[in-house]
């Protein structure tokens, strides 16, 4: 792939970030802070069915093959093709997030952020694959992996903690909860129309879809990539939800019996402020670990190999899990969600940076074999959530640490799953020309 004919601007990476942050929240609200505002609500909610929640809200990310394919076809004469397909969806996702607290009741609070999360999701999906389009078509390859190391860092900082954060800054200040989702839906609406000062690049007229498809999906090569895409991100979502659930338990703020999460039969002091702000901060902290960790990952695949960056990320996952078998002070654990934070950046920064480069192989429909790509990991996210769901219900009668213990158990054997199909990838198609062999 040519490299673009003009500068790739500072300036894009700033509003990409931005954009990614924003668009992450909506994520982080539905890992961190709506089931916790669903077992509120409700004031008990089992475990299995937290998962299946989750597993529901993120199916959208899973085809994002299929809005790739639309932003690569279909464009708007004054905006081109990629701002289309993020403004609009970002508006929809908007307005469905002023809209929910309207029609929010304690009887309709699980059916009805189910149904509006999925619409929400699709809409960020559908944005977030056309924003990784516009960095593939503009920027130079030699600072793909550093690009998309920093916005994916920003996106992965606001899926952990960008909802703790509105929670930290409103809803502690006296704010109905209620109110944060109005406002952040006016807000992701009107940072949308921040790309409009991005210049479009390469514009490629009458792409042929159904051609380069056959090219994309005809090669096993590009099957070995899906599977290393799909077990890259398999513990990605278990993670993030159940890991502030654990500390919390840990530190008696949340109580588990009868194979629920619960919060109504504890002390009366724990408040729902307790709750939140405990979670936020937890969560903040992961969001810290997640940036350090991305910079580093996209530091190590740009200067030194994008090799070394997947395997230093490998044993960083897997040490950081398995730390959490330790039955220790919550606080001690605190460290330890830090270290999940900067293990899951670390991990897809180099990601990001392996099937970027892969992507370039398919100039015209860049954004398709990338987004195929992310809907691989989105998959993977999706059955690792499945998966643990499943072992939850199989051990509900069990104490909640060892039930947590074979998950994450379970999770440091299946994360490194992905190094086989790596093994299989051809070295010359995702490293830098410089770096082949750096490893060897």
């Amino acid at each position: 792939m040519e490299e673009p004919l003009e500068e790739f601007k500072p300036s894009y990476t700033a509003i990409f970030s931005v954009n990614y942050f924003i668009q992450g929240i909506s994520q982080s609200l539905f890992s961190t802070i709506i089931p916790i505002y669903i077992i509120i609500q409700l004031e008990a909610l089992g475990a299995g069915e937290l998962g299946g929640f989750a597993t529901i809200v993120l199916l959208p990310f899973a085809v994002k093959f299929i809005y790739g394919i639309i932003s690569d076809k279909f464009s708007s004469k004054k905006l081109g093709r990629r701002k289309p397909w993020i403004i609009g969806p970002l508006i929809m996702s908007g307005l469905i997030w002023i809209l929910l607290p309207f029609l929010v009741t304690t009887t309709n609070v699980l059916m009805l952020f189910t149904i509006g999360g999925v619409f929400i999701v699709l809409g960020i999906a559908m944005a977030d694959t056309a924003i990784d389009g516009l960095i593939l078509d503009n920027c130079p390859k030699r600072q793909l992996g550093r690009v998309q190391g920093i916005c994916w860092g920003f996106r992965s900082v606001g899926i952990i903690t960008g909802g703790p954060l509105l929670i930290l800054i409103f809803y502690l200040s006296g704010i109905d909860i209620e109110w944060i989702f109005i406002g952040y839906g006016i807000i992701i609406i009107a940072s949308s129309f921040s790309v409009l000062i991005v210049k479009e690049i390469r514009v490629i007229e009458n792409v042929q879809v159904g051609k380069n498809l056959k090219l994309v999906f005809g090669k096993g090569k590009n099957w070995t990539v899906f599977a290393f895409a799909l077990f890259n991100a398999f513990i990605d979502g278990v993670i993030f939800l159940f890991i502030t659930v654990f500390v919390l338990f840990q530190a008696g703020i949340v109580e588990f019996t009868g194979g629920q999460i619960n919060i109504d039969i504890l002390d009366e002091n724990i408040t729902d402020q307790l709750v939140y702000g405990s979670s936020a901060l937890i969560n903040l902290i992961i969001g810290v670990g997640v940036i350090i960790g991305a910079v580093i990952g996209g530091w190590l695949a740009d200067i030194k190999s994008r090799k070394l960056s997947f395997y230093s990320s490998m044993l960083i996952t897997t040490i950081s899990l398995l730390l959490f078998l330790i039955n220790t002070w919550w606080g001690i654990l605190i460290f330890f969600a830090l270290l999940i934070g900067a293990s899951s950046g670390w991990r897809n920064s180099g990601f990001s940076a392996i099937i970027g480069q892969e992507s370039t192989q398919y100039p015209e429909v860049d954004v398709t074999y990338y987004a195929t790509c992310n809907s691989f990991a989105n998959i993977g996210t999706v059955i690792g959530l499945t998966a643990t769901s499943t072992i939850f219900g199989l051990l509900a009668d069990m104490n909640f640490y060892f039930q947590f213990a074979v998950v994450l158990i379970f999770l440091a054997i299946v994360s490194n799953i992905g190094i086989i199909p790596f093994w299989f990838m051809k070295e010359e198609e995702y490293e830098l020309p410089e770096k082949i062999g750096r490893l060897d």
